[in-house]
């Protein structure tokens, strides 16, 4: 897992880690335009709040552009923060964010997702029925091609099911399935483990394109798909893989929906970890997108002439979380109630989202059907009178001898060090361990901190949902975050919440979950996570896929 896929601020990844799920390695067709007052764009689908000040400040929501009508032969060139391990995730197990961009630009799954209503919409399937809890039955569209130009049929549909079982059984993509049984040359039967209404929308996500064995065969079998995947149906072929250099993606002019139009003809991915340098191709014209820039960064360009800004929630919220084993200091209840009442939860937001976003008064995005306002905006004001109290209480000391640590990729040092200032002045000394990528992951997974920044994906409610308190999760090793204090009937309550059917239950069920977290004081919910990227001047197009995550396909250019 690429961690900065799946958590932190910056992030992927169901998380920044931008989940993909938790245990992963850590989209549908219009965008956004500005308007001519304004050179900044948004893409949106996250909490409003933060997209309202985006507004407020001149920038535009996401998804919101008509969808284009011309073809070209020139080609795109779009600037990714880092390079993917593989293409083809579902077939190693891997769900990292730049192999999801890629892949879904040649993957189609069986439904997708309307990013500007949020229905649920047909692809390669046009129909579908629960026959019960766990079995979801598809019935596919006529007249879709693969790239070897067979049919899509249902064995094409088992065989994805079972690389997704088997290569993926320790990521989100499989580890919920049973298998799937053939109805007919045109009808499959999915059987998940558990019931989940979300698990529809689940698959709408990018690592269930749907490929056929033949085409597997055909590129040297499932190591070899991973990085030549010379397969699918979707708007774009691959065409080549210069490792270190770039992706080249060429569009499938017999893509089986006539009325989609691809403006570019090819696609070229680069890799560049240097935000600033990502940019200036842009500037340059040598890039005609920069991805995944650091929110405070691309705000800096706002009013560049050169460029346009993309900011934009995406469903995520970043949390703090506590390890309340008995080896850290955070296992104490006051110790963690303390921490809540002296962190200055404005400047935090302020700085984590560049001042778009506002402090979260609730585990969920707050556009979200199960969002509750578990917290007053009085609760979240600074108190570090009360947070002393707290501790002088409870005979915990105040003199800077409690010692914690935070652990973060680069990306979350700006809000780490907002958070140690705020802990000074109530007497506690706030360690930061800023790590490459593998010594983060490490650390997360055992547990090798006090307190550690994990935003979640709460669009739905995924089979994923609280994994980071999920005991199951926890203990077989998936969870990023390391190890958390639960019980059974938290666990219990987050099973009934996965699986209750009734929208107004399930809230209902959240917020009684979420009391149980704030009174425990488990973790502290901070601001909305945001995207940002920089674009051409006159591009537009810009639109989104689950987690957020940029589909390249729909980009084209002003007049």
């Amino acid at each position: 897992m690429k961690l900065r896929k799946m958590v932190t601020m910056g992030l992927a990844g169901v998380m920044a880690i931008s989940m993909a799920g938790c245990g992963s390695k850590a989209s549908d067709t219009s965008s956004n335009g500005a308007a001519a007052s304004s050179n900044a764009v948004v893409a949106t689908s996250g909490q409003a709040q933060a997209d309202a000040n985006a507004q407020a400040a001149g920038v535009m929501t996401a998804n919101t552009d008509p969808a284009n009508t011309e073809v070209t032969d020139k080609n795109i060139t779009i600037g990714l923060a880092s390079e993917p391990s593989a293409i083809w995730g579902a077939g190693n197990g891997t769900t990292e964010n730049e192999e999801q961009i890629v892949s879904g630009a040649i993957l189609d799954t069986l439904v997708a997702k309307d990013q500007k209503t949020g229905d649920i919409i047909p692809e390669l399937a046009t129909e579908w029925n629960w026959t019960d809890g766990t079995h979801l039955q598809f019935t596919l569209r006529d007249g879709v091609t693969m790239t070897d130009g067979s049919p899509l049929t249902a064995d094409d549909v088992v065989y994805s099911v079972n690389v997704w079982k088997t290569a993926s059984a320790t990521s989100d993509t499989g580890r919920f399935l049973v298998g799937a049984t053939k109805d007919a040359d045109n009808k499959v039967t999915i059987e998940y483990n558990i019931a989940a209404p979300a698990m529809l929308e689940m698959m709408t996500m990018t690592n269930f394109g749907i490929v056929s064995e033949d085409e597997v065969n055909a590129a040297g079998g499932l190591e070899a798909a991973c990085k030549n995947p010379v397969m699918g149906c979707g708007k774009y072929k691959f065409k080549s893989w210069n490792q270190g250099q770039n992706i080249v993606l060429e569009r499938n002019d017999n893509y089986w929906n006539k009325d989609y139009k691809g403006y570019y003809k090819t696609i070229t991915f680069t890799f560049t970890n240097d935000a600033a340098a990502r940019e200036m191709a842009v500037e340059s014209g040598d890039a005609q997108v920069a991805y995944d820039m650091p929110v405070s960064q691309a705000a800096t360009f706002k009013d560049n002439d050169a460029v346009q800004t993309c900011v934009y929630t995406f469903g995520q919220v970043a949390h703090l979380w506590y390890n309340m084993t008995d080896s850290h200091p955070t296992k104490e209840l006051a110790l963690r109630q303390a921490i809540d009442k002296a962190l200055d939860f404005d400047a935090i937001a302020q700085v984590g989202t560049a001042g778009f976003g506002k402090p979260a008064l609730g585990y969920f995005e707050d556009d979200s059907p199960y969002y509750n306002q578990t917290y007053t905006a009085e609760e979240r004001a600074v108190d570090v009178d009360g947070a002393k109290k707290i501790l002088e209480d409870a005979g915990i000391a105040t003199d800077g001898s409690v010692e914690l640590t935070a652990i973060g990729l680069q990306d979350v040092n700006p809000i780490y060090t907002v958070m140690q200032e705020n802990l000074s002045k109530i007497g506690i000394t706030l360690k930061i361990n800023i790590t490459d990528t593998p010594t983060f992951v490490q650390d997360a997974f055992g547990g090798n901190y006090d307190i550690i920044m994990v935003g979640e994906y709460t669009a739905e409610r995924y089979p994923t949902l609280l994994c980071f308190m999920q005991q199951a999760t926890i203990d077989s090793g998936f969870v990023i975050g390391g190890p958390k204090t639960t019980t059974p009937e938290i666990d219990s309550a987050i099973t009934q919440l996965i699986q209750e059917t009734d929208t107004a239950k399930a809230k209902e069920e959240a917020g009684a979950l979420e009391k149980t977290m704030k009174d425990q004081c488990i973790v502290s919910n901070l601001y909305p996570e945001m995207k940002a990227s920089i674009l051409a001047k006159n591009l537009k197009g810009y639109t989104t896929r689950e987690r957020g995550f940029l589909d390249a396909t729909n980009f084209y250019e002003a007049e």
